[in-house]
C-alpha cells in the first residue's frame, strides 16, 4: 500500500511540474486564451475572442488553447489529489510510529495490530528453517557473498543482488501448499519480502528452459502455485534463462526494484 501511494504521489508531482512548465510556455506565447466552439451541421467551428478561426490554418493555435483550458481545470483537481494521497501516506506512517515509539521493553510484550515494516523485516530475517539440502555427490560448491550455498552461478547472482539492494530473503525455505488434496512442502528458490509493504513473495529462477523435462517440471510447480492462489506476476516472480539466452543481470535488478522495493 505505501509503495503504491508513494508511486502515485511521485507520478502526480512530475505531471504537475510538466504541466506548469508547458503551460507557462503556451501562456507566454499566446496573446489571448478565449477559445469557443460550436457544432454546425455536424462540423465543429472554432472562435478565438469571438472571431472565427480556421482549424486547417490555425490548428496549432487551437490545440494550444484547448490544452491550456484543460490544464487550468485539471490543476486544482491534481493539487487536491496530491493532498489526499500525502495525508493517507502520513496516516499510514503515523500508525506505524505508535508502536515504533513505545519503550522497547513494552514492545517486547506483544505483537502490534499494525506492525511497522522494520518489525516484519526483523521477524522474517530471524525465522529458522531447514532447507532442501544438497546431495553428498553434488560437487558444485557455489557461495553467495553472504556465505550461503546455492545451486548455480545464476542463483548466486540473484542472491547477491537481493542482498545488495537490502531485500530480506530465504533460500529454498519450505512452503506448505495443497497438492492434490494433501499438504506437502515445495521449495521456492527464494522467499523474499517487499521492503515497503512487508508482503512475502516467491522468486523462482527457471534456469534450463531448453531442457524438456525441466520445462515440464517447471510448469507443474507453477501450476501448484496457481492452484493455491499464488498468481504468477503478483505473488510469484519469474526469472529465466536457457543455454543460448543466459540470465540478464540488468533484468534481475529491474524485477527486484519493481516488485520488492
Amino acid at each position: 500500500m505505501l509503495k503504491e501511494i508513494k508511486k502515485e504521489i511521485l507520478m502526480l508531482e512530475l505531471l504537475e511540474k510538466r504541466i506548469q512548465k508547458e503551460k507557462r510556455i503556451i501562456d507566454d506565447r499566446l496573446v489571448t486564451s478565449a477559445l469557443a466552439c460550436k457544432e454546425n451541421h455536424g462540423y465543429f467551428e472554432y472562435y478565438v475572442d469571438g472571431k472565427y478561426v480556421s482549424k486547417r490554418k490555425k490548428g496549432e493555435l487551437l490545440r494550444s488553447l484547448a490544452r491550456s483550458e484543460y490544464w487550468n481545470k485539471l490543476a486544482p483537481v491534481l493539487r487536491n489529489e496530491l493532498r489526499v494521497l500525502k495525508r493517507a501516506l502520513h496516516t499510514k506512517e503515523n500508525m506505524s510510529d505508535v508502536y515504533r515509539h513505545m519503550y522497547k521493553g513494552k514492545r517486547l510484550l506483544f505483537v502490534p495490530d499494525y506492525a511497522p515494516i522494520e518489525l516484519k523485516t526483523r521477524e522474517f530475517e530471524m525465522e529458522q528453517y531447514e532447507g532442501l539440502g544438497f546431495r553428498e555427490d553434488d560437487s558444485a560448491f557455489i557461495l553467495t557473498n553472504k556465505g550461503e550455498r546455492v545451486r548455480s552461478k545464476s542463483e548466486k547472482i540473484i542472491g547477491d543482488e537481493l542482498a545488495r539492494l537490502g531485500i530480506p530473503y530465504k533460500y529454498e525455505k519450505p512452503l506448505k501448499l495443497n497438492i492434490e488434496g494433501t499438504i506437502k512442502e515445495i521449495y521456492p528458490d527464494f522467499t523474499v519480502m517487499n521492503i515497503t509493504t512487508g508482503e512475502i513473495k516467491y522468486l523462482e529462477h527457471l534456469g534450463m528452459m531448453d531442457n524438456p523435462q525441466y520445462y515440464k517440471n517447471t510448469l507443474s510447480k507453477l501450476d501448484i502455485y496457481e492452484r493455491n492462489g499464488l498468481l504468477i506476476g503478483r505473488d510469484v516472480i519469474l526469472l529465466h534463462e536457457s543455454y543460448y539466452h543466459p540470465l540478464n543481470t540488468k533484468v534481475v535488478t529491474e524485477y527486484i526494484k519493481e516488485f520488492l522495493t
